[in-house]
């Protein structure tokens, strides 16, 4: 007798249109290189310093389909996922939500806005840079982090809050950033420690792979 075994891979269906797709990538780009040509001002008037190894940031479908399996579960928290970053946005609303596209802005925006509300601090990642609240901005900016894919769930009526709404949208990254002890970015001139097999793109300030 002959036993077979066969591997599926589940892909979930995708949130976002390429069109959502490239609008999130642009949207951690311009924070990434704000901060990495030294225009980028924080809590308090503080400029942040400029970056000299800041990665352009690309889509990873790969990345984007554990996003999607993992926000089908309508999480409350973050999940266990070795290896990879995570931003995890929740939204409430009182109409009935059709489009889950049109949160990305809005998830990455207030991500953002933690350096706006709480303020930079340090390059380096530490226990009082997790404790300032500014952990999902810190993911968007971490240097090294030149991937994400991201996944949105429509999840219905919330009993919680009196029947609203809810929309969950995660991000997932590679590298994984917010490491204890890690530098977020590597200050200094703008992209004078691009990684080996990089090179500097002058109009954003942010190292590309070479030959794009």
């Amino acid at each position: 007798m002959q036993l077979c075994l066969f591997a599926f891979l589940v892909i979930y269906s995708a949130a976002f249109s390429v069109e959502y797709q490239q609008k999130i990538v642009d949207a951690h780009n311009e924070l990434r290189s704000a901060v990495a040509i030294g225009n980028y001002v924080a809590k308090d008037d503080e400029v942040v310093p400029p970056a000299a190894n800041m990665l352009k940031m690309i889509w990873n479908d790969s990345l984007a389909n554990e996003a999607q399996k993992f926000a089908e579960e309508c999480p409350e928290k973050h999940g266990e996922h070795p290896g990879t970053g995570e931003n995890l946005f929740k939204a409430w609303d009182s109409e009935l939500i059709e489009d889950v596209e049109q949160y990305s802005f809005q998830a990455v925006k207030m991500w953002e806005s933690e350096f706006a509300e709480n303020g930079f601090f340090s390059n380096i990642y530490t226990k009082e840079t997790k404790k300032k609240g500014i952990g999902h901005a810190t993911q968007m900016l971490w240097a090294t982090a030149g991937q994400v894919g991201c996944g949105a769930k429509n999840c219905g009526v919330d009993e919680k809050l009196e029947g609203m709404n809810k929309v969950v949208m995660v991000c997932r990254y590679i590298e994984r950033g917010n490491v204890k002890g890690n530098e977020i970015y590597k200050t200094g001139e703008t992209c004078s420690d691009c990684p080996i097999g990089t090179n500097c793109e002058e109009s954003s300030g942010l190292c590309i792979e070479n030959g794009e």
